[in-house]
């Protein structure tokens, strides 16, 4: 685990990142959202608004982090959705006289039900900030190295297109990254990127991974009260490592059709223990220096030039432990 961002000196420092999800009163079958309804999100809008905090957009609010120029009692605002009732929630913000930043997945653009790009160029009007948050939505923690860069690479061009400027933050969709994922999206160029970890942030937060509070319709409003004026928890955040065997799989399933599953446990009656590779073995079914497991020692760029190699010898590896145990049954039966 790698530590990044460091306890604030002083608790008054500590700011909240809300993040609103969904508004939609009818949300997609079997989503777990409990969707914030407009009239309890007016609420919220009094609230901060008598709160004395000054609403600012991320990327606003990043520039000024930890230096003079900050505000004294800075808020954040983010929204992780897209339709028309978040258009509505949006034009009750700037009413109140509040400010936010929207993360939009590229590839649901002009899709029905969520924002079309007349939309986009209505949110840049109201001076909301518009932010990225993947092609697709997918997990990017969950996807192949070529197919994160594919997902930040698409998100920045067809988002500029749209708005006419390339986004400056992210939102990790679904809250879900790692170390990997991390440099990727600094990489890709943005200047922020948030996170989930649901803990009040600091200006001493890493600012690739910011803590943001999610707010929906079971938040009670002494709750959002309480992180308003500071008070909850605040932590430095681990990194999360790339993990190395789940690396290996990720670039196994860019190769062809097979997708194997290391590791998985038959669960049929007479069925097999689950087979793994153990690094003993990989080393001798593969020609080269093996990684120890370490993830700071795992080099994703040189994992990717010599993966198809590497997968191949641990698949190899496995059909020969796999064979193993299926003699070994049928010896026992």
């Amino acid at each position: 685990m790698v530590t990044a961002g460091q306890y604030p000196s002083d608790h008054g420092q500590l700011v909240p990142i809300l993040r609103y999800r969904s508004f939609d009163p009818q949300p997609s079958r079997g989503s777990r959202r409990r969707p914030m309804m407009l009239t309890a999100f007016a609420r919220h809008c009094q609230l901060i608004a008598a709160s004395g905090r000054q609403t600012m957009s991320l990327s606003g609010y990043m520039s000024t982090a930890g230096s003079s120029a900050a505000p004294p009692r800075p808020l954040v605002i983010t929204i992780d959705d897209g339709g028309g009732m978040t258009m509505t929630a949006l034009r009750l913000l700037v009413e109140f006289g509040l400010t936010a930043t929207v993360f939009v997945t590229s590839s649901r653009v002009d899709d029905p039900g969520y924002f079309h790009r007349t939309d986009l160029h209505r949110i840049r009007g109201l001076g909301i900030e518009i932010g990225g948050s993947g092609h697709t939505g997918r997990p990017l923690n969950e996807l192949a190295r070529t197919d994160v860069i594919t997902e930040l690479t698409l998100s920045r061009r067809r988002l500029a297109g749209s708005v006419g400027d390339e986004p400056r933050t992210f939102a990790y969709p679904g809250g879900g990254y790692d170390l990997s994922v991390r440099k990727l999206v600094i990489s890709a160029g943005y200047s922020s990127a948030c996170a989930v970890r649901e803990v009040l942030s600091h200006p001493h937060d890493d600012r690739f991974a910011l803590a943001r509070l999610t707010v929906d319709a079971t938040t009670a409003d002494s709750r959002l009260v309480a992180w308003l004026g500071g008070f909850g928890r605040c932590e430095p955040h681990p990194v999360p490592g790339t993990d190395r065997l789940l690396r290996l799989r990720r670039i196994g399933r860019t190769v062809g059709p097979f997708r194997p599953r290391l590791g998985r446990t038959d669960l049929r009656p007479g069925g097999l223990a689950p087979a793994r590779l153990d690094p003993v073995d990989l080393a001798a079914a593969c020609p080269g220096p093996v990684d120890d497991g370490d993830p700071a020692s795992l080099d994703p760029a040189g994992l990717e030039t010599a993966g198809l190699e590497t997968v191949g010898c641990g698949l190899t590896a496995l059909s020969s432990s796999v064979e193993a145990a299926q003699a070994g049954s049928a010896a026992g039966g």
